[in-house]
């Protein structure tokens, strides 16, 4: 039987929605959200994007089952708490509220969906012939003594990592990529390294003026190779979904 997905786990649910579809097309998709206010604010997002957030899924990869115009379609949200959830909503951060939005797709646009596994394009995080060019650093300790995973810094096509392990710099690799990316480097330690690379939409051919790509940069700067895979991982499937009913 398809897993049931989780819970709203903070336990809130909106008060008082305001959806209209984006005529603007002014603008990236955004949400904003203020660490003493009352509401969440959507601006020009695609159901897909919104769905994303809500079920905390990052990858385009890992959403199945929408109709087109759940990518093409953006809406404009405002979406308030009623005063005797506003204590509790002031203490999330706004990446914890996210999943408030569970209950507002399932009653606006109608949305069931379930988690199932499924295999899936990935990229393999390996070592090359030459070996890793990361540099290795002791690992800081949490205030409970156990390994520090690390950090990442991130600029303008550029990621840092700082005492990171190769769980953190696989992660953040997906995220640029867009798609899964497997440790498969045997490396147990935590490093230091600099990642320089090219815009995505940067043409092949001028890419020497601007920097290597990533996946160039990956091989030259770090020591490593991205591979073409696939892995099995759980993705989330759309049952049902409707375009909403606007106010």
């Amino acid at each position: 039987a398809p897993e049931t997905p989780g819970p709203n786990v903070t336990g809130l649910a909106f008060d008082v929605v305001d959806i209209k579809r984006d005529k603007s097309g002014i603008g990236p998709p955004s949400i904003q959200s203020a660490a003493n206010g009352d509401s969440v604010i959507i601006a020009n997002m695609s159901p897909r994007m919104l769905i994303g957030l809500a079920y905390n899924v990052d990858l385009h990869d890992m959403i199945y089952g929408l109709p087109g115009w759940a990518d093409s379609d953006g809406y404009d949200i405002t979406a308030k708490v009623a005063d005797a959830d506003l204590n509790a909503f002031r203490r999330l951060l706004p990446r914890q509220r996210n999943p408030m939005l569970q209950p507002l797709l399932a009653n606006r646009f109608h949305l069931k969906v379930h988690y199932e596994a499924r295999v899936i394009p990935a990229y393999a995080l390996v070592l090359t012939r030459g070996g890793s060019k990361l540099i290795p650093v002791e690992p800081a300790l949490t205030p409970d003594s156990r390994r520090d995973p690390g950090g990442i810094e991130r600029g303008r096509n550029r990621i840092i990592g700082v005492g990171a392990n190769i769980s953190v710099l696989s992660d953040v690799l997906s995220e640029q990529l867009g798609r899964p990316v497997v440790d498969r480097t045997g490396l147990p330690g935590h490093y230091n390294f600099t990642l320089q690379f090219a815009p995505a939409q940067v043409a092949v051919e001028s890419q020497s003026d601007v920097g290597p790509s990533i996946f160039t940069a990956v091989v030259e700067q770090l020591g490593l190779k991205l591979q073409p895979t696939k892995t099995s991982m759980p993705v989330l499937v759309v049952d049902h979904i409707e375009k909403p009913s606007q106010n």
